[in-house]
């Protein structure tokens, strides 16, 4: 059996690895030069959060904040708890805007510099749909990589209707392209 095994992988590498022949990995349009001030990119994808995402990442996290998983609170304060709905912990917001916004950002950066300014700024419940844009509102040499600049951005999470959920600034030490 675990000989068994072995070739399945071995198999399952040669598969993948002939599937990538001629191909890239990374796009051709995000090394430094190709971000520009002022530009919007609108990332492709949607994520849905579901409930069991909400409670599992929730509960993962040791989050104490009853509104995120207590819905009898939130039943007997509907006023107070967004119509007695429990909210999705801004973490898993973070992350999955994040996560949307990655591939046309990130596959050429060295580092993540920062996050800052952030803001929740309507809630999310389970079932909403997010969706991420990232402005690039400046570019700068890095003083420590010649061979990389910095980008800083301000990544929006939205909903399915377009209400901006989360705003962040992040700067990214991206490669130039040559130096990949």
């Amino acid at each position: 059996m675990p000989m068994e095994r072995l070739q399945e992988g071995a198999l399952l590498r040669q598969v993948a690895a002939r599937s990538l022949e001629g191909r890239r990995l990374t796009r051709d349009d995000n090394f430094f030069e190709d971000f520009e001030e002022g530009e919007t990119i609108v990332h492709p994808r949607g994520r849905t959060v579901s409930e069991a995402e909400h409670m599992m990442l929730t509960n993962l996290v040791l989050n104490t904040a009853q509104l995120h998983f207590n819905q009898a609170m939130c039943d007997e304060s509907p006023a107070a708890c967004f119509d007695g709905r429990r909210v999705v912990y801004g973490g898993i917001v973070f992350a999955f805007v994040y996560g949307l916004a990655s591939e046309e950002t990130s596959e050429n950066a060295i580092q993540e510099i920062s996050f800052d300014e952030g803001r929740h700024k309507a809630p999310v419940f389970a079932g909403d749909t997010l969706f991420a844009e990232s402005t690039v509102l400046e570019k700068r040499d890095s003083p420590d990589h010649a061979e990389a600049g910095i980008v800083k951005m301000l990544l929006l999470g939205k909903n399915q209707r377009g209400e901006v959920v989360l705003e962040i600034t992040r700067e990214i030490l991206v490669r130039r392209r040559g130096h990949a």
